[in-house]
């Protein structure tokens, strides 16, 4: 996770409401499993492609290529503030 990042994914937690039961049924248990499975891969991606693309522009920030300007600098944080919102 990037240093910026005011708070950390709760995989623990996440991973404790897996073990949730259901009275009425396994196919709602298995249903809920899965959503869940899907919520954590999406949240684990989403934390991957965020610690990239902050990689990216602290490379981006020291090198300063000509063609990198505000512009791009700007849509670049609003990308990162945006997948930390997620």
């Amino acid at each position: 996770m990037s240093p910026n990042q005011p708070e950390e994914l709760d995989l623990a937690g996440l991973l404790q409401l897996s073990q949730w039961q259901q009275t009425d049924g396994g196919d709602s248990q298995t249903n809920y499993r899965d959503l869940l499975r899907y919520t954590l891969q999406i949240a684990v991606e989403r934390e991957v492609a965020a610690d990239v693309l902050a990689e990216l522009r602290a490379l981006l920030e020291e090198y300063a290529p000509v063609w990198y300007g505000q512009d791009q600098h700007e849509r670049v944080d609003s990308v990162l503030e945006l997948l930390h919102r997620l």
